[in-house]
């Protein structure tokens, strides 16, 4: 981006908005000394104050924090109908300001963030009981197919199955609980049949080629692992901040049962939810009745990733036991990265770090913490979801 004719050598603020709701926007501030040549050129130029610091092109935008009158009004910025763009507002300002504009407009547009590329298709599934998007990339079939599942956040959301699309996959968005028939509350039981008619609509597509790979976060990585270790099909799971024992709701399939780990939440702001996975001193995890055996699947490959600073998985301690479960089973086809002071909601590049949030719903209705530090959990969603694409063009 850049902005030109400004006078030189002048301080200006770059302000940055966009809405979510009535109710909540997020916005960002930042100081720039105008160069000589009176163009503002924020991939060359450095931020010298307000919400980022240094050279960051995209700074303005992952660095926007949520603003509400109360503060469960605050929520989280996900972007859901990806067939329109994101718009943000830019404006700058002469002078240097803090929190509320103060002086001189100068300059001012609109920009748009796209989630789906030129030529890629939206397409609604309401078959056998489910409840998805199917994104498919322009170009000549068949493409690598992957399903996407969110966490604790209800019905539908499309945003990274666009991203992937738009990167060469036919990807399903994939929703489990809140909308339409699917199950209304995060703490009712799932069965594993649902999930496995996801995995048979891709595979039976003529635009995927064969087996599938998953994408999924928190609570939709316990559920990815619990695929992983009883569905045919899948060829690999990215695993993000995922719980390696099954919570929140138990998982059935044919005449097994994973009982959700029993979690006994005392509400209270910024709950960190990692302080109630607590194992029984001596006992091994995967003796655990909510724990899923998929260390056991030698087809399937797997790139876990988690934030150090995670305050709702104690990543810490499922990752090395991840890493012992792989080692002991002999695995040889396994990837996991960390990544210090990186929280929770670790999405794709340029989206805004939340460290906490308004959990609406059953058994919450309070605030969770999410944990991660701006810069290093921003920095986190770019490289990590590199890693991802590299990862599963590889293995699909």
């Amino acid at each position: 981006i850049q902005i030109p004719g400004l006078d030189a050598n002048t301080d200006v603020t770059l302000h940055a908005r966009t809405r979510v709701n009535k109710k909540c926007f997020y916005e960002s501030y930042s100081h720039y000394k105008v160069p000589a040549s009176g163009i503002l050129d924020l991939e060359k130029q450095p931020s010298i104050g307000g919400s980022y610091i240094g050279v960051e092109p995209m700074g303005f935008l992952w660095s926007m924090e949520g603003k509400a009158d109360r503060e469960e009004d605050i929520v989280r910025l996900i972007h859901k109908d990806v067939t329109v763009p994101q718009n943000i507002d830019l404006k700058v300002y002469v002078g240097l300001w803090d929190r509320e504009p103060r002086n001189k407009l100068v300059a001012e547009t609109t920009i748009q963030r796209m989630y789906m590329a030129p030529g890629v298709k939206r397409i609604d599934v309401r078959e056998n009981g489910l409840v998805a998007t199917l994104f498919l990339p322009k170009g000549k079939k068949p493409f690598p197919g992957v399903i996407t599942l969110f966490g604790g956040y209800p019905g539908l959301i499309e945003s990274k199955a666009a991203l992937l699309a738009s990167n060469g996959f036919a990807a399903l968005g994939l929703a489990y609980y809140g909308t339409e028939d699917l199950p209304k509350k995060l703490t009712h039981t799932l069965d594993l049949e649902y999930f496995k008619n996801a995995v048979k609509f891709m595979t039976s597509h003529e635009y995927v080629s064969g087996s599938v790979g998953i994408v999924a976060i928190c609570r939709g990585g316990s559920i990815a692992l619990a695929m992983a270790a009883c569905l045919k099909d899948i060829r690999c799971v990215v695993a993000v901040n995922n719980g390696l024992l099954n919570f929140m709701s138990d998982i059935k399939y044919k005449n097994e049962l994973w009982p959700a780990f029993p979690l006994n939440l005392v509400p209270q702001k910024n709950l960190e939810l990692r302080k109630y996975f607590k194992i029984p001193p001596g006992e091994k995890i995967e003796n655990n009745p909510s724990f899923f055996p998929f260390h056991a699947r030698k087809d399937i490959s797997y790139l876990f990733i988690g934030g150090m600073d995670d305050r709702c998985m104690p990543n810490e301690m499922y990752l090395t036991e991840i890493q012992r479960l792989l080692e002991k089973a002999a695995h040889q086809d396994y990837v996991i990265t960390r990544y210090p002071k990186v929280g929770h909601l670790l999405e794709y590049p340029y989206a805004v770090h939340t460290s906490h949030s308004f959990q609406h719903g059953h058994p919450f209705n309070f605030t969770l913490a999410w944990g991660g530090h701006k810069v290093e959990h921003c920095k986190a969603q770019e490289e990590s979801w590199i890693k991802q694409l590299e990862f599963l063009r590889s293995r699909l």
